[in-house]
């Protein structure tokens, strides 16, 4: 298996697991763990119903697609996801609860503000900024840190989500050698954005991206690193801990004791504790599988959908193996529009997926 080839298969992965815990955790992502019809909730039993988050993805994917000879040029991909996002927000299937913030920025830029216009994009840090990053993440060095970063801004210009969508990408473009480390990664990489070490802060492209916002993005990142995240990645690791002593059936709600997904910070932070529950490095064996895991991560009392997509797509891009999600038991029936649209997508993002990731 070439690089290539491997990259594919992990991106194939990361889908499958992005839309499994879409569908997932949509069937139940208003209510509260209290009132869940059963613990964990059971997959869908018929036909896998996707929501916004798994729609925004692959409109994310068909932009970095539109301009897979261009992702060093931010006006062009600044433009290709813009226009992609556009269409899903008038798509006949944006009818399944889509993000306040993520609708609002986009009909101001619509109307022609920019993005970083004072009436353009909300600045809000809202989850919408990172469960749909996966395809950015993949991208090659040394746009993707940008890329992801500017998927992001498009609808929330928020630090808190700036930073927490580039812990999310680095944790997905890593995944194969962070397995069941992924918290203890992430705490490390936030600390050396506040230290001032971080390659991060020093990443052209990166400043590039963001110059239409702030001249200071160490600033910027150490402030969306300082407001919550850190502590939401911190407190997922004091429960991480505590589970190591339960069985899987004590584990409860995974939002318990860090946050509820609502916005970016805790979205990640329990997104990748549960990564961590279903991988383990070297041939120890994980808590749970990655089926387990996304029946979980979608029985909890905050944004079950988009908690479950951030684990799923995680723990899928650990996996360079084709046929992981099979593997474990989890065989989706999709809609057909997007499991033709999952189908085609890892071929299709040879065009612009970095070799080696």
């Amino acid at each position: 298996m070439t690089n290539r080839t491997a990259t594919q298969a992990r991106y194939r992965n990361a889908l499958i697991g992005l839309a499994a815990g879409d569908a997932w955790g949509y069937q139940v992502e208003f209510r509260k763990y209290s009132a869940m019809p059963a613990y964990p909730v059971p997959a869908p039993a018929k036909v896998w119903k996707i929501s916004d988050d798994t729609q925004m993805t692959l409109a994310l994917h068909d932009a970095l697609v539109d301009v897979a000879g261009q992702l060093d040029d931010i006006d062009a991909v600044t433009k290709a996801i813009t226009a992609r996002f556009l269409q899903w927000k008038v798509d006949r299937d944006n009818n399944r609860a889509p993000g306040a913030t993520c609708m609002g920025s986009l009909s101001r830029l619509r109307d022609g503000a920019r993005w970083h216009d004072r009436n353009g994009a909300f600045v809000r840090p809202g989850c919408g900024a990172v469960m749909r990053l996966a395809p950015a993440a993949l991208c090659p060095e040394p746009v993707w840190r940008g890329i992801t970063a500017l998927q992001a801004v498009l609808t929330h210009k928020h630090p808190r989500a700036i930073a927490s969508a580039l812990i999310l990408a680095d944790a997905i473009r890593s995944a194969p050698t962070l397995r069941g480390r992924f918290l203890e990664h992430a705490i490390s990489v936030a600390m050396a954005v506040l230290s001032g070490e971080s390659d991060w802060l020093r990443d052209d492209f990166l400043i590039q991206v963001l110059s239409p916002m702030t001249s200071d993005v160490p600033g910027l990142l150490a402030e969306g690193v300082k407001d919550i995240l850190i502590d939401a990645l911190l407190d997922a690791y004091t429960v991480k801990q505590e589970l190591s002593t339960l069985t899987p059936a004590e584990y409860g709600d995974p939002c318990l004791g860090i946050g509820e997904g609502w916005e970016s910070g805790s979205a990640v932070a329990v997104g990748l504790l549960v990564a961590d529950m279903a991988t383990a490095p070297g041939r120890r064996r994980a808590a749970l599988n990655g089926y387990e895991a996304l029946g979980w991560a979608a029985t909890s009392n905050g944004d079950s959908d988009s908690i479950a997509s951030i684990a799923g797509a995680v723990i899928g891009a650990a996996r360079p193996a084709p046929r992981y999600w099979a593997g474990v038991g989890l065989t989706p029936r999709f809609e057909p529009r997007y499991a033709k649209a999952l189908r085609v997508a890892p071929g299709a993002a040879g065009a612009f997926l970095g070799s080696g990731v």
